[in-house]
C-alpha cells in the first residue's frame, strides 16, 4: 500500500468453520474464534448490518427497496434502470455488522472470519469490468477496497474470485457457471495490518465440496477500521451483455474474532464410541489415537463436559477425511440435535487434519455432545473435540 494511499485514507475516516490447530494440554490458552455476530433475518431485519445503501441516488423508486428479508436470507436486487450516485454505476449494498448494542469494530493487528452462505442466479453472470458482490473498505468517502471478491470474465471465461485490491493480489478463483442457481458457501479471513503483516483467506465450496482454499499476504490496513460489505456493485461498461435483472441472496451470514481463551479439550479416544475403534496408524493427531468409526450411518462419538455456567459454547472437531467424499454428521447435545447434517468434507488425505466448529447452547454441569454419522460412508475420523465457553 502507497503513501498517497495511507494518507488519503487518515483524511477521509478515523458452525461454521475453524481454523486446524497444533496440539496442546486438555485445557490450555489458545487462540480461538469467538462468535460475535450471527444476525436472524427474521428478527432483526436489516438491523443486522451498520449502513444500508438502497439506491441512495434515488433512481429507481419503483423498485424499492432493493434490500429486503425473503424467508431466512437477505436479498439484494438489482435492475438494469438502477443508477448510483456516480451514474456510471451501480450499488445495492449493507455495510458493517451491528448487535444490538452497537456495531462492531475490526480493528489493526485483529483477525476476523465471516462464513455465510450464498445463490448466485444465472443472471448475476460475470462481467468485463467491475461487479463486486463483497468488499472491505474502511468507513468514509472515496476510499478504495482492501479486499475484494468479484464476478469477473476471465478470457471469456465466467469466473467468481476474490482479491487484495491495492496490490492486485489473486488470492482465488474458479468458474462461476457451475455455481449458478444454487447455494454455496464462503469463508473470509482477514488478518488486519500494513504491507506483509496482514493476509486474507478465502474458501468457496459448493455440495460440501472445496474448491477454492487459498491464503496470500497483503496490506489489509488503511488508516482506521475495516468494514465488510455486501450486496452488488458493478460497473455499467461491461461489454459481454451480461448486465440484466438480478439478484443476491445471502444467509447463515456469522462473524467471529480470533480471540486468546481456555479452551477444553476431549479426546476422542476417550469418549463413548458407538461402531467404531481407536486407531493410531495415520499420523498428526492428538493424544493416544483417533477413532475410526464403521462404514455406516449411526455410527456415533460421544463426550461428556463439564460446564461451569450455563450459555453458548463454540465446539470445535479435529478430524480427517482421505476420502473424495464428504460425511456429514448430527450434532446433538444433551440428547437433542442442533445441528443436522454438519459438512465434513475431504481434507485429501487421512494424515492431512483441520477442523469444523458449531455454536451450541449447554448447561451448567454435566452435557453430552455427539456426532452421529448419516450416510454410509461413517463419521470423518476423529480426533478431539475442544469447547470454549
Amino acid at each position: 500500500m502507497n503513501v498517497t494511499r495511507r494518507q488519503l485514507g487518515a483524511l477521509v475516516g478515523a458452525a461454521l468453520l475453524a481454523p486446524a490447530v497444533p496440539a496442546r494440554s486438555a485445557s490450555a490458552a489458545a487462540p480461538a474464534w469467538k462468535l460475535m455476530w450471527a444476525p436472524d433475518p427474521a428478527a432483526v431485519g436489516l438491523r443486522a448490518f451498520e449502513t444500508l445503501e438502497d439506491d441512495r441516488a434515488d433512481s429507481h423508486p419503483a423498485g424499492q427497496p432493493h434490500i429486503y428479508v425473503e424467508g431466512d436470507a437477505f436479498r439484494f436486487n438489482m435492475h438494469t434502470v438502477d443508477r448510483d450516485t456516480s451514474t456510471d454505476r451501480q450499488r445495492q449494498e449493507v455495510t458493517g455488522t451491528r448487535n444490538p448494542d452497537g456495531y462492531l469494530r475490526w480493528l489493526a493487528g485483529e483477525t476476523w472470519r465471516v462464513t455465510y452462505s450464498m445463490y448466485i442466479p444465472s443472471s448475476l453472470k460475470a462481467t468485463t469490468t467491475f461487479t463486486h458482490i463483497s468488499q472491505t473498505k474502511m468507513p468514509g468517502t472515496g476510499t478504495s477496497p482492501i479486499t475484494v471478491t468479484s464476478l469477473r470474465r476471465v478470457n471469456g471465461v465466467q469466473t467468481i474470485e476474490h482479491k487484495i485490491f491495492e496490490s492486485d493480489t489473486l488470492v482465488g478463483r474458479t468458474e462461476l457457471e457451475p455455481l449458478h442457481d444454487k447455494w454455496i458457501d464462503a469463508e473470509y479471513e482477514i488478518k488486519i495490518g500494513d504491507g506483509s503483516s496482514g493476509s486474507v483467506r478465502w474458501v468457496l465450496r459448493s455440495g460440501g465440496v472445496t474448491l477454492v482454499d487459498a491464503t496470500r499476504t497483503g496490506d489489509t490496513f488503511l488508516g482506521d477500521r475495516v468494514r465488510p460489505k455486501w450486496g452488488i456493485y458493478r460497473s455499467l461498461g461491461d461489454t459481454s451483455g451480461s448486465l440484466l435483472n438480478c439478484y443476491l441472496l445471502l444467509r447463515n451470514m456469522r462473524a467471529y474474532k480470533q480471540v486468546q481463551a481456555v479452551a477444553t479439550r476431549l479426546e476422542a479416544e476417550s469418549a463413548t464410541i458407538s461402531q467404531g475403534v481407536v486407531e493410531s496408524n495415520h499420523a498428526g493427531f492428538s493424544g493416544a489415537g483417533f477413532v475410526n468409526t464403521d462404514n455406516v450411518a449411526g455410527a456415533y462419538v460421544e463426550w461428556r463436559h463439564e460446564a461451569a455456567a450455563a450459555g453458548p459454547a463454540t465446539l470445535t472437531v479435529r478430524y480427517a477425511n482421505g476420502t473424495g467424499a464428504d460425511r456429514p454428521v448430527d450434532l446433538a447435545v444433551n440428547g437433542r440435535v442442533v445441528a443436522s447434517g454438519v459438512s465434513f468434507p475431504s481434507t485429501g488425505a487421512w494424515t492431512s487434519w483441520t477442523s469444523r466448529s458449531a455454536v451450541a447452547d449447554l448447561a451448567a454441569g454435566a452435557n453430552t455432545i455427539r456426532l452421529t454419522a448419516t450416510t454410509a460412508g461413517g463419521c470423518p475420523n476423529l480426533d478431539y473435540l475442544e469447547v470454549l465457553q
